[in-house]
């Protein structure tokens, strides 16, 4: 049978040393959230009134979220990857005009009591259109049209969110061109 292969164990193919140090961080930077706002009327480090109960929500949620991801196959990154970042540069130039200003950034959509900001899954959907830009057949890195489309993936998202007057997240977009 001429059939894909598929991943025997998804455990077995983890850096658990990674993920341990990870969570390890995680948990340290968790922790001093809790001592920076740590008030004597709130006992508990489980409060989801206060800003640690509610980073303790997110970390849950990165963590469901990221063992959602290792159970996607693979081909389904590879598949949308310029579909994500259609979406990620639609929702950019969209929180140009709609979003909220957070800090003199123009950069979150704000939905009641939640706030988003595209920037942040830019970073991801721009890797995804680089690698699958960098990996398709006869790519070839030291002619000039293939460094060209690539500084257009990473500079478009640069470009609007620089527009947004985020300049933080804008540099960490510099470390796609190492």
């Amino acid at each position: 049978l001429n059939r894909m292969p598929r991943r025997n164990n998804l455990w077995a193919n983890i850096d658990w040393l990674t993920v341990f140090i990870y969570l390890v961080l995680v948990f340290l930077g968790w922790i001093n959230i809790y001592s920076a706002v740590f008030d004597a009327e709130n006992h508990s480090i489980f409060d989801v009134s206060q800003r640690y109960g509610k980073q303790l929500i997110w970390i849950g949620a990165a963590l469901l979220i990221a063992f959602v991801i290792l159970l996607i196959e693979t081909n389904f990154y590879v598949f949308f990857a310029w579909f994500f970042y259609g979406a990620v540069i639609f929702l950019l130039i969209l929180v140009l005009f709609f979003g909220t200003e957070v800090n003199y950034s123009k950069s979150w959509f704000a939905i009641g009591g939640f706030a988003l900001q595209p920037a942040e899954f830019g970073k991801f959907a721009t890797a995804l259109a680089l690698a699958k830009y960098m990996s398709t057949f006869g790519f070839k890195l030291k002619r000039f049209k293939p460094l060209l489309t690539i500084g257009v993936i990473i500079f478009l998202p640069v470009l609007l969110i620089l527009l947004q007057n985020d300049m933080g997240s804008a540099l960490v977009y510099f470390s796609f061109l190492l």
